[in-house]
């Protein structure tokens, strides 16, 4: 065998192994699916500790109101998604997070969250499959 081919020999090892090796890197390395955020409109004068207000998407809104102990949610619409994934995040007068605070189902479609009388804000995530909404309603 003579220079040139072993040289060629090499170099033909040489790619086909970066083939299979690159190969096999994208295979392992799928890309995370895109999630689409929307976030819903709140009423302007909102204030979820005093009365009900409500933050809209496109076919459903979700309400928040007082209850004698802590505060409730409740999503109404036409075209209600099912199968939603609820998170609650309570922030304080310097928009920091503060503890999360325990929410319960009430029922089809309804939660109860117990909300620390100091927090300023309530934060909800709606999660459905790749779509995600957030409401933001001010609690003072």
């Amino acid at each position: 065998m003579n220079r040139f081919n072993r040289y060629l020999v090499f170099y033909v090892i040489l790619g086909v192994g970066l083939v299979l090796a690159w190969s096999q890197v994208g295979r392992r390395a799928q890309l995370a699916q895109a999630t689409e955020v929307m976030v819903m409109t709140t009423e302007e004068d909102c204030r979820a500790h005093a009365a009900p207000c409500a933050a809209y998407a496109k076919n459903f809104a979700l309400v928040a109101g007082p209850r004698t102990d802590g505060s409730g949610l409740l999503l109404v619409g036409e075209k209600l998604p099912s199968g939603m994934q609820v998170e609650v995040a309570q922030l304080d007068a310097q928009v920091r997070l503060m503890p999360v605070p325990l929410l319960r189902s009430a029922g089809k479609q309804r939660w109860f969250v117990e909300m620390a009388p100091d927090a300023a804000r309530l934060r909800v995530n709606l999660t459905l499959a790749e779509s995600q909404w957030i409401a933001e309603y001010p609690l003072q």
